[in-house]
């Protein structure tokens, strides 16, 4: 009884081992291969700009989470969301303000829209009395650095005020221009938004050298431009000493929503997701607490992960307490572990039972039907061959082997009285 209950007992172990070890095995297979996941790249405007700053929050917050992550950052902000489409281009996340062909861009999803970026039209003395958008018609416009969402976006809006290139000077100039240097190039309508950071350009506003031409066409704007939208620029938004604008002005903003590749891991998404929500959720002056992130911007697919935690306001129980790369792969790990301990249960309940019809039946008759034809090839005066030496060899190993285990089993029979 005790070889038996020896022989059950060994499958089982065996099985179990080996549930153990491939089980491991898979396991650290999954996270070497999927351990670029933990990478996440983020592309944004220059290092001067507040997405930047914003980025490098929304980072902060995602390294905490088990994330390794870059900023890259770029002076030709209208060309972030080319970066998701380069297949030489690391950035898998983006901040864009522009309108979107989005079938140019199959493989972009969006994470929200986190923010509005308002713009301002000013005049320079010398265009003083311009009250219009359609009056700046022939003018020199600044309409931004060059290559960025600003001053694509803002041609955009004088296009629609039949402001055009043939027609005006469009000038790109950038944000390291000095005062001298805009009037220098005789700068008559300027642009600017919540980003602008020039010392000039505030105190300019403060002494009314510089004024704000009213857009109060704005909503109409909105219907013919994807991501624009109508906005008030509120009493002192740009300042409280002075307070500018002295009075609540017409405008037009841009909406900035946060976009992936649609590769992104569900992990990333969510934790993107929540600290999008850390960032920008608390309101602004030109947002309500808990307005954003939001997907007032329609003209991609939602991520499905950080629209449904927008939604609910959590996240699955593994994504929030296991390390990203196993809380991609959970469900996958625990049916294969499930799979395992299942096929070692089955091999544990049938293999002994096998292994004693094997042992006591199957195999002493085939070793008879050999040992009979063994017999029978030397009484006609035939030789053993190599291959029948050896498998006599092992017959006798294992019969000589039981020998032994009954000769002991022979000397304890006594202690069964």
């Amino acid at each position: 009884m005790g070889i038996v209950n020896g022989v059950r007992r060994r499958p089982w172990i065996l099985a179990m081992g080996a549930a153990v070890v491939v089980l491991v095995i898979v396991t650290v297979s999954v996270l070497v291969l999927v351990g670029a996941d933990r990478k996440i790249v983020i592309g944004s405007g220059p290092v001067t700009s507040s997405g930047y700053v914003a980025a490098l929050q929304v980072a902060e917050g995602l390294t905490e989470r088990g994330f390794d992550v870059e900023v890259i950052p770029t002076d030709r902000t209208q060309d972030l969301i080319a970066l998701l489409a380069d297949p030489d281009s690391p950035v898998e996340v983006t901040y864009v303000t522009e309108d979107i062909d989005a079938a140019r861009y199959p493989n972009v999803n969006s994470l929200g829209t986190v923010d509005r970026l308002p713009y301002a039209f000013v005049s320079w003395p010398a265009a003083h009395g311009t009250t219009s958008l359609a009056e700046a018609r022939g003018k020199r416009i600044d309409l931004g650095p060059p290559g960025s969402a600003r001053a694509a976006f803002t041609e955009e809006v004088l296009r629609e005020f039949g402001v055009t290139a043939q027609n005006s000077t469009f000038l790109n100039v950038p944000t390291s221009a000095s005062l001298e240097e805009v009037r220098e190039l005789g700068v008559e309508i300027q642009t600017t938004d919540k980003q602008d950071d020039r010392p000039f350009i505030v105190e300019a506003l403060a002494t009314e050298e510089l004024q704000i031409i009213p857009v109060p066409e704005a909503t109409s704007l909105a219907d013919r431009i994807p991501s624009a939208e109508p906005i008030e620029i509120p009493y002192a938004a740009f300042s409280l000493v002075p307070p500018l604008p002295r009075d609540a002005v017409p405008s037009v903003a841009q909406l900035i929503t946060v976009v992936a590749i649609d590769s992104l891991s569900a992990a990333a998404a969510y934790a993107i997701a929540q600290e999008l929500t850390t960032v920008y959720s608390p309101g602004t002056a030109f947002s309500e607490p808990g307005e954003f992130p939001n997907f007032a911007d329609r003209q991609l697919p939602t991520n499905p992960y950080a629209a449904e935690y927008y939604a609910n306001g959590t996240v699955p129980w593994h994504f929030a307490n296991l390390p990203p790369i196993v809380a991609d792969y959970f469900f996958g790990l625990v049916f294969l572990g499930t799979l395992i301990l299942v096929v070692a249960s089955i091999w544990s309940i049938f293999l002994p039972e096998v292994y004693s019809l094997w042992t006591g039946i199957i195999r002493p008759r085939a070793e008879e039907r050999y040992l009979a034809t063994m017999e029978k090839s030397l009484a006609e005066g035939r030789q053993l061959s190599h291959r029948d030496r050896s498998r006599l060899v092992r017959i006798l190993n294992q019969h000589e082997d039981q020998d032994r285990m009954q000769a002991r089993a022979e000397r304890l029979r006594p202690h069964l009285e």
